[in-house]
């Protein structure tokens, strides 16, 4: 799940998205998540109520960590050939979700244009989560 999608849910943005984020975690499914996720839902919460058990939620999904420098690499060649095709990505954090999403074959549940762009190039395996589905179809 990209922040996107949580921020979403935390915020009861009414979107696609949150919506399947809520479904997902109602039915208990397989959710990932990695460090940077972490680090950016959790800077940007504004208030202390219901921290300990989004922690709690947190700490119970899927934890996927880069397995070297060759998934940094990696990122980094996607990057490079989506700015020679046209397409700059704004994020490298973004290059990363795929990359890690790719690596552990995970669909990405977002809401953001970089990581479609990425996800619809072609040049990775992992894929968008259809909102609607399971995360490991």
């Amino acid at each position: 799940m990209d922040t996107s999608a949580w921020v979403d849910f935390l915020n009861g943005h009414p979107s696609a998205q949150r919506a399947a984020l809520a479904r997902l975690i109602a039915e208990e499914q397989d959710l990932c998540t990695c460090g940077v996720i972490v680090a950016e839902v959790f800077q940007g919460l504004r208030r202390e109520r219901g921290l300990a058990e989004l922690r709690e939620l947190f700490r119970s999904l899927t934890f996927l960590e880069a397995s070297g420098i060759d998934l940094h690499l990696r990122a980094a060649d996607v990057y490079r050939t989506l700015r020679r095709q046209g397409y700059t990505v704004r994020s490298t954090i973004d290059c990363l979700i795929a990359i890690l999403a790719e690596e552990n074959g995970c669909a990405v549940l977002a809401r953001d244009r970089d990581l479609e762009t990425l996800l619809g190039s072609g040049l990775l395996q992992a894929r968008l989560l259809p909102v609607g589905s399971h995360p490991r179809e």
